[in-house]
């Protein structure tokens, strides 16, 4: 199967929509829109160094002059994933339109619009060759079920006719753009979305019928009304093929299938499943949906009344997995609601519950929550069993905690995920960062009983309080006990005397329960031999694998491990592993392409653990529903970044090795201690109760004198839970500094169509210093020839810095003077030095002027991450002031670091003009 526009239009599922401006044109959004889009290509393509990048750009190309013409239509919507295989076309889509939604329903059955995951599998699906029926379907009274038709923004037609046989459009069921949400929350129209051809073009298609007919608008391309239209509403002129045509009164969209169609259960078959998260409720009566607004990052807010009484009802799509919801019921008071998902057990090939079913989802909260649908799991039901479970055992805590906490899904939580989801609940609650994080170290090291760097089942179980305390953990080198010794009541200590240690499967080594990695070498958590590690020759080890989900189209994998300082490090990276591969002999290098480790190079590295104890890596191989967008030679984050929404199934396999010690001058075995420890220690993330020693203008010496990795007794090393996250979004343009260091630069110039996450080590005080710039022309100030852009820029740090209006700002380019674009004039005032230092002098400076999302108008990217508190900041001028330094500083009275260490590298003093 080829992907269509594989480069341009494979963007990553969204969960987010886009923010309007209300007195943008639909077209005038999208032409927009469209044109930032192909600036950023062209720049991509400018910036381009290698042959590599430059063959992707001209394949890139050459598939959007390839794309059938059933999927040209489908354009100009770029967030759409469109692929063919010369039969069908599929359509990825979220299912959120990038219109508003819901505003003018009178008939509302409190549903709201949630993203679905239309993609894969479970996309949707157009024949490329439709044939007529002998005899066609007629819809009135059938195919009441479902959609019939798609629109060419992705988002689904149903039967103008409800389920109950009544027509949507004529009893206030529908928005002002013809659409509502059905009841599992999913977007979708009920009459043919004319406001469509303001995109596409009169003539053109605004939608395809599920049998591959078009769907034109009420006239012909020159403007005249169809004549001879047929029983389904359809006709065939000029060569133009069969197509309908949409009308203002029934049937809407067309009359009934011209061509070939499969009805099975009142609905077209097949087609993709929408996944309920909420239970389907009642009509309110009395209800007018008077707005809908984005909030925030994947937060949105629907207003309505009921009898002159203001209501809302706002909610969030939360990284987690759960769905908050705050019901403003006006008179009536409030309540909350949580949604979470819940997986069903045995999923199969694209990770849906047998059957293909949708998702069960379990809510919680303070909520009263109404209705349900027969035949879906509400929210007080217990979760399916697992397989191999009874239906009679009662659920496993453990699975909750696991599901919450374990971002990627591989089975464990390490201490990296631990700590990234305390600083999202102390954000939420309010609570100190540096507080809740020492709380979530100790709780981590308190339950990290094998020094492994992550919670495996049995740690988490004793987290979800399904198993007693495992007793004190394991000093540090010694092996933790045998599993099926920690299953034995009271066996090897684990319980104290008397205690039944609860007996529990092994942790889930395969996503589905299906798909399975092994090895003929070595068995999961078994020692890896020599000949693979850095000990031997090196190599890589043999790998084979099977159960592969349906309509998996290529694997990769990545092999990692979590030291017990807590950083990742990642040792061998394969991608484009062909979909027909069902095993990697050793040492191979021409299955699959080559990533990078984690020390940039290409290609396998062994493990060569420093230190006494035991080490275990995880080889987790991913079944694809796609080949990955990846360029250059990606390490395991590109990977894991490219993978977003394309896995079908992973499974891991867990090997274990122990380094052979290096002999000192004398012969023996020499291990350097942390001063903080003796041999018998365990890792203790609690910050030092007495200060650090200074920091040391010396480079480490090795354990032999001379340069190397080791350090002096005392030296105290940062970790990856000592970084915080950054997010930025700027329009368009940015390059950040902290403390007088580098730690940020926007890779993508004068587009403002990404958001730059890092992770960096904070250090307090903190002076933030920036330099913001619009895409503007020095010369004349416009941007694109004749056009008057605006900026914007907004910032959020993990410890919950934001931008606001207590920043101070600065212009330095102003333009064009008065908004004259007939003859544009600048002024320009030259960068001050050092405005990036700590000590630079900005006393002088106004504030910044704080700007509502809907006057900056930012792209997709900014929806998807989180900005939750922080302003959109700019000076006085949003249009003409084009360049502009932003400053502020960040007070931590009593902060003292948990490290010793400095950096060797001096990236301050280096900015563009």
């Amino acid at each position: 199967m080829k992907t269509i526009l594989a480069w341009i239009f494979g963007v990553a599922t969204t969960v987010g929509a886009h923010t309007w401006t209300p007195g943008d044109t639909m077209a005038e959004r999208e032409e927009l829109r469209t044109h930032i889009l192909e600036e950023w290509q062209r720049s991509r393509m400018e910036v381009a160094s290698t042959a590599a990048s430059l063959q992707l750009a001209a394949a890139a190309m050459a598939a959007a002059a390839d794309a059938p013409e059933t999927a040209k239509p489908f354009l100009p919507f770029k967030r759409l994933d469109l692929r063919a295989d010369g039969e069908f076309l599929y359509v990825g889509s979220n299912g959120l339109p990038d219109h508003p939604m819901m505003i003018g329903i009178t008939a509302w059955q409190q549903q709201v619009p949630l993203p679905q995951s239309y993609f894969g599998d479970n996309a949707w699906r157009i024949p490329l060759k439709p044939v007529p029926a002998a005899q066609p379907a007629m819809i009135q009274g059938r195919f009441l079920r479902g959609a019939i038709a798609l629109a060419v923004n992705g988002i689904p037609i149903f039967n103008p006719q409800n389920n109950r046989g009544e027509v949507s459009y004529e009893i206030g069921e529908l928005d002002r753009w013809g659409g509502h949400c059905g009841r599992a929350d999913d977007y979708h129209y009920h009459i043919a979305p004319l406001h469509l051809e303001a995109i596409v073009g009169k003539g053109e298609p605004v939608a395809f019928g599920l049998d591959g007919y078009p769907v034109l608008g009420l006239t012909e391309a020159d403007g005249l009304a169809p004549r001879d239209l047929d029983e389904c509403h359809g006709h065939e002129h000029d060569g133009q093929g069969y197509h309908y045509h949409a009308s203002m009164k029934y049937p809407y969209v067309f009359g009934g299938f011209h061509g070939e169609v499969v009805e099975a259960d009142g609905q077209v078959d097949p087609q993709p499943r929408a996944q309920p998260i909420r239970e389907a409720l009642p009509p309110l009566r009395g209800a007018e949906i008077t707005g809908f607004e984005s909030t925030g990052s994947d937060s949105y807010k629907l207003s309505y009344e009921v009898n002159d009484d203001k209501r809302s009802v706002s909610y969030s799509i939360k990284a987690d997995g759960t769905f908050p919801f705050h019901f403003d019921n006006g008179r009536e008071g409030t309540s909350d609601e949580v949604y979470t998902a819940r997986r069903q057990g045995g999923g199969g090939g694209s990770g849906r519950p047998p059957g293909g079913g949708p998702e069960g989802m379990k809510g919680k909260g303070k909520g009263k929550g109404k209705g349900g649908r027969e035949g879906e799991m509400r929210r007080d039901d217990p979760p399916p069993p697992r397989p191999g479970e009874e239906s009679g055992r009662p659920p496993r805590p453990q699975a909750a905690i696991e599901g919450i906490l374990d971002v990627n899904g591989d089975g464990v939580v390490t201490a990296q995920e631990f700590t990234d989801n305390a600083k999202s609940n102390a954000t939420k609650k309010g609570v100190a960062i540096p507080e809740a994080m020492a709380r979530a170290k100790e709780q981590f090291n308190a339950l990290d009983h094998n020094r492994d760097g992550k919670l495996d089942t049995p740690e988490l179980d004793e987290l979800a309080g399904n198993a007693p305390v495992t007793g004190a953990p394991q000093p540090r080198g010694e092996e933790p006990p045998a599993r099926e010794e920690m299953k034995k009541g009271g066996g090897g200590e684990r319980g104290g005397k008397g205690q039944a240690f609860v007996a529990l499967p092994d942790q889930p080594r395969s996503s589905d329960g299906k798909f399975m990695l092994n090895s003929p070498v070595v068995e999961d958590l078994q020692t890896l031999p020599v000949e693979f590690t850095g000990d031997g020759d090196g190599i890589s080890p043999p790998l084979a694998w099977t159960g592969a989900p349906a309509g998996t189209k290529g694997y990769a994998l990545i092999m990692d491990h979590v030291t017990p300082d807590g950083d990742r490090k990642w040792y061998w990276t394969v991608y484009d592993i062909p979909s027909n591969a069902l095993s990697l002999p050793k040492n191979v290098t021409d299955i699959g392409k080559l990533g990078t480790g984690f020390k940039g190079e290409i290609g396998y590295e062994p493990p060569h653990s420093k230190g006494p104890g035991a080490k275990t890596y995880v080889i987790t191989l991913y079944a694809l529903s796609e080949p990955l967008k990846v360029t250059d030679k990606p390490g395991r984050e590109e990977l894991i970044t490219a993978m977003n929404g394309k896995v079908l199934a992973n499974s891991s396999l867990r090997v274990v090795h122990s380094s052979r010690e290096s002999p000192d001058s004398g012969g023996n075995t020499s291990v350097v201690k942390n001063g903080e420890q003796d041999s018998s220690s365990t890792r203790n993330f609690a910050p030092a109760t007495s200060p650090p020693n200074p920091p040391t203008t010396e480079q480490p010496k090795g354990r032999n004198g001379g340069k190397g990795k080791g350090g002096p007794p005392g030296l105290v090393k940062p970790s990856i839970a000592d970084t915080i996250k950054l997010n930025v979004y700027a329009d368009n343009w940015f390059m950040l500094y902290v403390n007088g260091r580098l730690v940020a630069v926007d890779p993508i110039q004068f587009t403002p169509h990404n958001v730059v996450s890092v992770d960096f080590l904070p250090e307090y005080p903190m002076t933030i210093a920036v330099l913001a710039k619009d895409n503007a022309d020095p010369k004349t100030g416009l941007e694109y020839g004749t056009s008057i852009g605006d900026g914007g820029f907004i910032l959020k740090f993990g410890d919950g810095t934001v931008t606001n209006a207590t920043w101070k700002a600065k212009n330095f380019f102003h333009g064009p003077v008065n908004g004259d674009t007939e003859n544009p004039q600048v002024k320009h005032e030259e960068l001050p030095a050092n405005w990036w230092a700590v000590d630079f002098d900005d006393s002088a400076w106004q504030n910044a002027k704080e700007y509502t999302v809907e006057e900056v108008d930012p792209k997709q990217p900014y929806f998807e991450n989180d900005f939750e508190g922080a302003k959109f900041i700019w000076t006085d001028d949003l249009a003409l002031d084009n360049t502009i330094l932003f400053r502020t500083k960040i007070e931590k009275p009593g902060w003292t670091p948990r490290w010793n260490t400095k950096p060797d590298l001096d990236v301050s003093g280096v900015p563009m003009r």
